[in-house]
């Protein structure tokens, strides 16, 4: 993670989840259905679908 967001970000990840990376935080659960009414889809999908709305 530190060779990627760097030292200090890497720091404050840990610092957040208690320095303990369990299969609890890495559970992929359903929240954004939850919350929106449809579920999760990657952010390639999402982005080719709307891309025209940003040109």
């Amino acid at each position: 993670m530190a060779a990627v967001f760097g030292d200090e970000a890497a720091d404050a990840v840990l610092d957040v989840t208690g320095k303990d990376v369990n299969d609890a935080l890495l559970t992929v659960r359903n929240t954004v259905a939850q919350v929106t009414g449809s579920p999760a889809r990657p952010f390639r999908q999402w982005a080719a679908e709307n891309a025209d709305l940003f040109r």
